[in-house]
């Protein structure tokens, strides 16, 4: 058998393997028969505000979600997006008198997240109603590169492109992209709905990371209506002071969307009012998703959310709340390091603690392609991980009805490493700090999110709107 025929095999046998995986529930497709996906979500928010994003699929899901919240003729529409917040943890964490709990339990809409199931690949669906294939951000650290390269020549080549900091910057130079010859439509390729025209409501963005190159952009003409509120610090994560200060910054926000709505009521307008929290993701990366902390963390979200549904509920409002993924705890054991055989076939080996590890995108040393994969069949565990040429991740839909658009394809580099369970690829530097390979460190555990099982993949649809009884 010829080593092109042997790749080849291996190829629909891991394909096999994710239908099979697919089938028994082990993982979840985003576009799983008799669900919605949070990119319908946001198509359907764009309907409500009138608008409509650039390229819709999947109208006709849109559309009932649309209808569900209210389309355009409801008054006033607030999301609130947490951070991390899958059904795994609603169910794991609260009673079932609890007012998000509850929710949940009685809501028979079933929302999925997009995948990679991870914050930058679900804000920027968000923002664009588009399908991270299609706006070109799945994930975190994406390669890639501003032209061809000519010798003698020299260009920042290639970049670590990060969106979700203060501004869009490469993490090799720690340089803004922009100052490397990217401008806005390569950073992005789609544009926000928002931008779209003119919204018949009135936008607020409520969150503690607004100025930033990412929410300006989402933003768009609606920046100036941005409200900041506070994030708790790092320093506090697992102490009764760090769940306090989230708590009491979420209700900080909680009491923005109150001024807001009394804003609109006073002078007869329709609103939008969306609000982001970073928790309980960010106490989960920290500590994992069984801490005690999270559960204060949760607690009080619910509770402030039903504060909130109180002072809406004799309005003509509909409010809704969801999240971007889920999560899964990593302990110290299920950190596993690239053997050396596989990093010799690479050119970049996208992988973390915190979630690419979950979803590795590998881009390979040109011609090494084949040796990669047979190297990899040979060296990890297929009952820990699933390797797929990149064509068939994307064949098999996993980025999206459509496939990618040109602009965002060689982000995705030549693999996609997928986690089956709780087993995450981390770099040589997290495997000695968090995973007990040092002497002088006993290992941590981890919260992580990205890759396509159930604990990530399903996301709340709490929803609350006149006549209904919570």
């Amino acid at each position: 058998m010829s080593a092109k025929r042997g790749v080849e095999d291996l190829a629909e046998k891991n394909r096999l393997l994710l239908r099979q995986c697919l089938a028994d529930g082990r993982l979840l497709h985003p576009t799983e028969e008799g669900t919605f996906n949070f990119c319908d979500l946001s198509q359907a928010l764009a309907f409500c505000c009138g608008l409509a994003p650039a390229n819709p699929t999947r109208q006709e899901f849109a559309q009932k979600l649309a209808e569900e919240i209210g389309s355009t003729s409801r008054k006033h529409i607030v999301l609130v997006l947490c951070d991390g917040m899958g059904v795994n943890l609603l169910q794991q964490h609260l009673a079932p008198e609890h007012f998000l709990r509850a929710a949940v339990d009685r809501s028979s809409t079933s929302l999925r997240a997009v995948f990679p199931a991870t914050t930058p690949a679900a804000l920027t669906t968000l923002a664009t109603a588009t399908w991270p294939g299609q706006h070109g951000l799945p994930g975190w650290d994406l390669r890639d590169q501003k032209a061809c390269e000519f010798p003698k020549e020299s260009l920042h080549n290639p970049i670590q492109l990060t969106i979700l900091d203060s501004v869009v910057r490469d993490m090799r130079s720690k340089k803004p992209v922009r100052d490397l010859g990217f401008n806005t439509k390569e950073i992005y390729i789609d544009e926000p709905w928002v931008a779209r025209g003119n919204s018949l409501r009135k936008m607020k963005f409520i969150n503690a990371y607004n100025g930033t190159d990412f929410t300006e952009w989402y933003q768009d003409k609606h920046v100036t209506d941005a409200m900041n509120i506070q994030e708790t610090s790092y320093e506090t994560l697992g102490m009764p002071e760090g769940s306090q200060q989230a708590i009491q910054y979420f209700n900080n926000g909680i009491d923005c969307v109150l001024k807001s709505i009394e804003e609109a009521e006073e002078n007869d307008w329709q609103s939008y009012i969306y609000m982001y929290t970073a928790h309980p993701d960010k106490h989960m990366h920290e500590l994992g998703i069984e801490h005690p902390e999270v559960t204060n963390v949760l607690r009080g979200i619910s509770d402030g959310l039903q504060r909130l549904w109180d002072q809406l509920r004799t309005l003509d409002a509909t409010l809704l709340v969801t999240a971007d993924h889920g999560h899964v705890t990593v302990e110290p054991n299920e950190m596993i390091a690239l053997p050396q055989r596989l990093l010799d076939c690479l050119e970049y080996a996208n992988v973390g603690v915190h979630g690419k590890g979950r979803h590795a995108f590998f881009h390979c040393r040109s011609g090494r392609q084949e040796e990669f994969q047979q190297a990899w069949d040979s060296e990890m565990s297929l009952s820990s991980f699933l390797l797929l040429p990149i064509n068939v991740a994307i064949q098999e839909g996993l980025f999206g009805p459509k496939a990618p658009v040109p602009a965002a394809r060689p982000r995705l580099g030549d693999f996609l490493g997928l986690s089956l369970g709780a087993s995450t690829l981390v770099t040589p530097s997290e495997l000695e700090r968090f995973g007990g390979s040092s002497p002088t460190s006993p290992g941590k555990k981890q919260g992580a999110h990205g890759s396509l099982t159930p604990a990530e993949m399903r996301i709340p649809w709490c929803l609350w709107k006149p006549g209904t009884v919570a």
